[in-house]
């Protein structure tokens, strides 16, 4: 599943939101819980419908590309990379593909990664605003 979301901050503000990896439940959907485990490694536990899932992926963040990625094995369930894309001065896009835990159907996962972008826009547009001016020349 592949998603993409303008955001109003540059590329770089908004990476910096995404790589914080001690505040990522500032965006996720609040179902999931995420932890430090180790140097680049996550510990994540998404809540299920038959039972919980446990899980620990290492996490490769990519300054130069803008670029996170996570669970690299291959043939496992719940990896994916978001990249941050340059769009113009305090514009930006925000692509996300994903793989969803086991058993999760397709929507559910599509639903997820748009809660989670929602909040990373609000988020986004509360700890980067755009300036006054910036605003009035978009219109």
């Amino acid at each position: 599943m592949t998603r993409s979301r303008s955001m109003p901050a540059d590329a770089e503000a908004v990476f910096g939101v995404l790589s914080d990896l001690e505040h990522m439940t500032s965006w996720l959907p609040g179902s999931v819980e995420i932890e430090l485990s180790g140097p680049g490694l996550i510990r994540v536990w998404l809540p299920g419908r038959h039972a919980d899932l446990d899980l620990q992926r290492q996490v490769t963040i990519d300054w130069d590309l803008l670029r996170i990625s996570w669970g690299n094995e291959p043939m496992t369930s719940c990896t994916g990379t978001l990249q941050v894309l340059r769009l113009a001065h305090d514009r930006s896009a925000v692509t996300v593909r994903l793989t969803g835990a086991p058993g999760a159907s397709a929507s559910s996962v599509d639903d997820w990664v748009e809660a989670a972008l929602n909040a990373l826009e609000t988020v986004i547009a509360t700890e980067c605003p755009i300036p006054q001016q910036m605003r009035l020349a978009a219109r």
